[in-house]
């Protein structure tokens, strides 16, 4: 497994963070359970077919199609970025390429443009801008080696926070040499000599001889049934139960690829008790006799957290961001985020799957 929480870092380089610290053994997560009671099974998944209940995959060693039945179904495929060092879809060996390749380029580009305004685009400008000039200090400006720009199309840096964290955020990527750019987007890029020529939407031109995109997403839904997808190719996925009420029974999503996230990690642990609940309920309810009948009593609704939760370190020192509305000092950001990019903390408990091991209850159900 691919922990891309921390692959602004190791894109910079790996000598900031190492690959090792954020490729991370899944399978050992499966090893206590009984071998006739679980399959691992790595694949491609290509096609879904809600009629027969069924879910046709391909292995990486194979080209022919396997399909398998299934009575509950989880889609929980993700999402992909623009660019394959911070993405966990694909090989792990198309990825690492990745990563050694923009590592090569950090290190000798002396024009850098990033774009996007996001945490990715913030953390790994912060990255990169550290590592290529160094660290600013009280009484030390520093004097860069590169010369790094960021671009968003939006009017500040992490929308999903309060303004003033967003300039703090400009302030601190300007003390490490870097520019940052507002209100325009890249229309059109080339190759042109070993250089990739950048248009941007007003006309203007740059010339980099490195250009990452770290903006957005894309949901992993190609396999699945258009009549299933919302107009942004989003699984439609019911925002209380987190049911895919149109596949038909028992089958839910969770995560990038769901309807009803905010494309964040939050969206998914505090998906996580819903899902799991509503599960339980639909298994233990189920009814040969009525196999589309639902449970009695009330399911487990999602509420979305609406107060600020978003860390953003920049650089190995600091950064900003705020918790359940709360505005954390630098020194906070460092200290929960900024010295891993919480591999120990979240990573590696989510891979061993010691994040969910406890069992969730729910006691509000209704038996009417």
């Amino acid at each position: 497994m691919y922990y891309r929480v921390g692959s602004p870092r190791v894109a910079a380089s790996t000598a900031r963070m190492s690959t090792d610290r954020i490729v991370l053994d899944l399978s050992k997560g499966f090893e206590h359970y009984p071998a006739n009671d679980f399959t691992f099974v790595e694949a491609l998944a290509t096609s879904l077919d809600t009629t027969s209940r069924t879910i046709s995959y391909c292995k990486e060693t194979t080209s022919e199609e396997e399909r398998l039945s299934y009575h509950a179904l989880i889609i929980a495929t993700g999402s992909r970025t623009y660019h394959q060092a911070f993405s966990q879809s694909g090989n792990l060996s198309t990825t690492l390429d990745a990563i050694q390749d923009i590592n090569t380029k950090v290190e000798t580009a002396q024009k850098i443009v990033i774009v996007g305004g996001g945490p990715t685009g913030v953390e790994f400008a912060g990255e990169v801008a550290e590592h290529r000039n160094g660290k600013p200090g009280w009484f030390h400006v520093i004097k860069p080696n590169a010369e790094i720009t960021l671009i968003t199309s939006g009017k500040r840096l992490l929308p999903t926070l309060r303004h003033s964290i967003g300039k703090a955020a400009e302030a601190k990527l300007i003390a490490l040499g870097v520019d940052v750019t507002y209100g325009t987007r890249v229309t059109n890029t080339s190759i042109e000599n070993g250089s990739t020529k950048i248009t941007l939407q007003d006309g203007k031109e740059l010339q980099a001889d490195l250009y990452v995109p770290a903006h957005g997403v894309q949901p992993n839904s190609s396999w699945l049934p258009q009549e299933l997808l919302d107009e942004k190719m989003y699984l439609k996925t019911n925002s209380q139960t987190l049911r895919v009420d149109t596949a038909g029974p028992r089958v839910y999503a969770l995560g990038d690829i769901a309807s009803y996230s905010n494309n964040n990690i939050q969206s998914i642990t505090d998906g996580q008790p819903v899902l799991y609940i509503n599960l339980k309920r639909d298994l233990l309810s189920f009814d040969p006799r009525s196999p589309d009948a639902g449970p009695k009593g009330n399911d487990k609704i999602y509420t979305p957290e609406t107060r600020e939760n978003q860390i953003v370190p920049i650089g190995s020192q600091g950064g900003v961001g705020a918790i359940l509305g709360y505005r954390l000092p630098s020194f906070l950001v460092w200290l929960i985020k900024g010295r891993d990019y919480m591999v120990k903390m979240y990573g590696v408990p989510m891979a061993s799957g010691a994040s969910v091991s406890r069992e969730f209850t729910w006691t509000e159900e209704s038996t009417n």
